[in-house]
């Protein structure tokens, strides 16, 4: 876990100002994970050849993202060089979690991918969704387990 005095600047002021404009307090005492994910070079043939990173979508080489477990919300703040940093949040009694892709279907592999959190405003009628990668620190299982338990636990009172 991470304590809000050791994130960037950036990130800490992205974090207060989302919190502040929808009347979220903050405590360091609240739950929250930082991870760092780094885009490596593609391994096709192809791509090894063109220069291509293995997600050719995310425009960083590298990014943070900070996971917030709030008494009523989820909060992620995301930092990169292209993206910059930003901030969004889900009512925890909204929200879904799913393993990885959905093509992945058993939760206890969530420590070697991430989660992917549903329930955003998204377009066409369907909710929206946010892949967080964890890795296989025991950090990420610990991170995507207290997730679920809080979503769990919220919709089942």
């Amino acid at each position: 876990m991470v304590r809000f005095k050791e994130l960037s600047m950036p990130m800490t002021q992205a974090l207060a100002e989302h919190a502040e404009s929808r009347q979220l307090v903050l405590s360091d005492e609240m739950p929250a994970w930082l991870t760092h994910s780094v885009n490596l070079p593609s391994q096709s043939l192809l791509g090894k050849l063109l220069g291509h990173k293995a997600n050719r979508t995310d425009r960083d080489k590298e990014h943070d993202v900070l996971v917030v477990l709030h008494t009523t919300h989820v909060i992620i703040v995301t930092s990169g060089e292209k993206r910059g940093t930003s901030a969004l949040s889900l009512p925890i009694e909204h929200a879904t979690i799913r393993v990885g892709s959905a093509l992945e279907t058993a939760f206890s592999s969530v420590e070697d991918a991430g989660f992917t959190l549903g329930g955003f405003p998204g377009d066409h009628g369907k909710s929206g969704t946010f892949y967080i990668g964890l890795g296989t620190e025991p950090a990420g299982a610990e991170c995507a387990e207290a997730i679920r338990a809080a979503i769990t636990d919220a919709k089942n009172p």
